[in-house]
This record gives C-alpha cells, structure tokens and sequence, in this order.
C-alpha cells in the first residue's frame, strides 16, 4: 500500500470536508468523518481547532456566505436590459471564481496552520564565525568578519592578524612564554593558525588556550570543547593538547578532539598520522581510521574503529549522522543554534537519527527532516525545542 499517497488523499480530504463546514455546506455524515479525524490523534484535534477559530478564515468564509447572486442579479441585470447578457456572464463568473479562491485560500492558511509549530524566530540561525580572543593582560578582543582586526601583546607588539576569519599568530618572533586564549560562543566557529604553522578549526562552545609563540621542547595547548587539529611536522617538538582528562601526543597529524564538560565522553578521533592519548598514566596509540573513546564517569578508554567523516564533517560545514540518538544530536545543535532541547520523555531521546545536512540550513528546514524521518514532533517556543513521540 502507498501509505504516503493514502495520508495524502486523507489530508486533502480533511481540508476540503472543513472548507463545506465553513461554508455551512457540511452533511451530518461528513461532520462525523472529521470528528473522527480529530480522535485519530491530539495534533489532529489541535490542528482543526485552530483553523476553526482563526478570525481572518472565518471572515473570507462570511464574506462568500453573505454574497447572494441571485439577488444581485434580479436587482442589476433587469434593469440593465441589453447589457444584461454580457452582466450575467460576469456574475456567473464572480460566482464560479470566488469559491475556488475561498477553497484556495482556506487550504494555503490550513497549511500554514500546520507548520506553526515550526516557525521560529528569525533569531534562530545557524552559527557563524564569530570568537573573542583574550589576551595576557585581560583584555578581551572581539573577532568576526573584521578583515583587518590587529592582535598585541602587552608591549605593542604584533603577534596575529585576523584575516578572511582565521586568527594567524605565524609572525610572532619572541622568547617568552605568553598565552592567548580563544573563545568560541554557541552559534559561532573559528579557524586559528599557531606560531608553528598547526591549523586549527573550533567549533562551538570551545575554548583553546595556546602560546602566542611555542618555546622549548614541546607545542602545548589546553582545550575545551571540540577541535579539528592539523598539526604542523616537528619531529623534535611533540604537539601536545590537554584536556581536562586526557592529554593528546602528537608530532604531525590530522586529528579531531571532543572533550565538553557537559559530555559523558571524550573522543579524540585520528584521520592521519599517529597519535597517542595518555589517561591516567596509560597510554593508547591510535592509528587512521581509529577513536580513543573515554568513558568520563569511570575513566575507561577504548579504542575502536570509526567512520571518521562522522566525527569531522563539520569542518567542512556539514553535518553527518549515523545512528545517533536524539539526545547526542540534540547537544550538537544545541550548541551551534544556541538553543535549549527538552524531550518529553527519555524514551524518545534515544530514537536513532541518521542524515547528512549543510550546517547553514535553516533550523525549521532541519527539524522537518528531524520529524519525517524519526516519527516524532517538534514544538518550538522562543529558543526552546520540545521533541516528543507520535503515538
């Protein structure tokens, strides 16, 4: 059976069985065939009430009842006399066009009545670059699309350019140790280019603390959040990032690490190179294609094979799920909307989801896909998203 050309032909029936009740034109068995309609479901229930009570249907609908052409007709065409043959075709006209733009319209409102639940303020919108820098001395420098943006130390001194939205620290030439640090808000992302030459994209609710110049025998940076590292070969100096948990040694590779306060879990996941990530005085080497996965309640580490584009896709600004559930995939949006998640139970939080979309779409375009291919409905009020079942 073709259940989706069977839902269809009920929807449309549904609407042309409310437009003759708007009309007065409605038969006792049709008005039993919608309310059986509204007790297949509460959102069926819902939906018809709201186009019933909409002001601006009822009004167009009043307008065609109190039109009575036969009236009309007696009361100008008569008198008219050798024009009347060209009035009356006009009013038969008025007649036949003004029910079809009345049906036309009630349809258009009744499924734009059906989409309310999804319309969303223009606020809700995808993230975008957008970071503040912090530098030694405490001041705090906001970085966008500013072509031109200029970073200081204390002394005067250039030590990065912000250009195209990638912060380059690669100029700076000093011996002391002195650290800036980077914060990305949710809804925004940014790229930075360390002294060394070691790219990195950061992504939302992330914060990475780094040395405007690395010194010594090691590169070391401190994270917080998500990162895709891309680090520049130096045999002599190992890269290390730090983690609240882990630390990641690297010499030259391409890696992604997420490690959230609000996460059960830490992935660092390899693309190229080698790595090793150091948990609690062990170390776990990861080759290509692999994920170090720590388990942040008991401190076990696991290290397993992985399809990495699920884990970097964002670099690329898309984003690729396989099997997540609901509630992992609601964190990420959570994070790159700024928005608020709730599910009406934790059942449905765990409902599996898998698709591929561009990180700029738009948000409501991205809950119906949410909807249609995970059975579940999406309300949104403000900045807050209730998802629940539908039974």
């Amino acid at each position: 059976m073709d259940y989706k050309g069977f839902a269809m032909k009920e929807q449309n029936r549904i609407k042309e069985l409310i437009v003759k009740q708007l009309l007065d034109k409605v038969s006792r068995e049709e008005l039993q065939e919608i309310e059986n309609w509204c007790l297949q479901s509460e959102k069926n229930a819902a939906l018809y009430n709201k186009v019933i009570k909409k002001e601006h249907i009822k009004a167009s609908f009043d307008v065609y009842k109190a039109l009575n052409t036969d009236a009309a007709f007696t009361k100008v065409i008569v008198p008219l006399g050798k024009q009347q043959r060209l009035i009356s075709q006009l009013f038969k006209y008025a007649a036949v066009v003004i029910l079809p733009l009345l049906l036309g319209l009630s349809i258009w409102l009744l499924s734009d009545v059906e989409h309310e639940r999804l319309s969303v303020s223009d606020n809700i919108v995808p993230g975008s670059h957008k970071a503040t820098v912090l530098l030694s001395n405490g001041t705090e420098l906001e970085l966008n699309n500013n072509y031109s943006m200029i970073v200081k130390d204390d002394n005067g001194k250039v030590v990065g350019k912000d250009s195209l939205s990638i912060l380059a620290y690669n100029t700076v030439k000093t011996d002391a140790l002195i650290y800036n640090t980077v914060k990305i808000p949710y809804g925004g992302e940014y790229q930075l280019q360390l002294n060394d030459g070691t790219r990195v994209w950061l992504n939302s609710g992330s914060v990475l603390k780094f040395p405007v110049n690395f010194t010594g025998d090691l590169r070391e940076v401190f994270l917080k959040g998500e990162a895709y590292f891309k680090v520049a070969h130096n045999a002599t100096k190992p890269f290390i990032v730090h983690t609240s948990h882990s630390n990641v040694k690297v010499f030259g590779t391409s890696f992604n690490v997420m490690s959230y306060a609000d996460d059960k879990i830490e992935q660092v996941t390899l693309v190229e190179g080698s790595v090793g990530v150091e948990l609690n005085g062990r170390q776990a080497l990861i080759k290509p294609g692999e994920q170090a996965e720590i388990n942040l309640y008991n401190s076990d580490m696991v290290v397993k094979k992985v399809e990495t584009s699920l884990y970097i896709s964002w670099v690329d600004g898309v984003f690729k799920f396989k099997n997540m559930t609901l509630k992992e995939l609601s964190k990420k949006l959570a994070r790159w909307y700024d928005i608020d998640f709730y599910f009406a139970n934790n059942a449905v939080s765990e409902f599996p989801f898998t698709g591929r979309i561009n990180r700029d779409a738009d948000f409501t375009y991205f809950m119906r896909l949410i909807e249609k291919t995970t059975n579940v409905e999406v309300n949104i009020e403000g900045r807050s998203v209730l998802i629940k079942e539908i039974k």
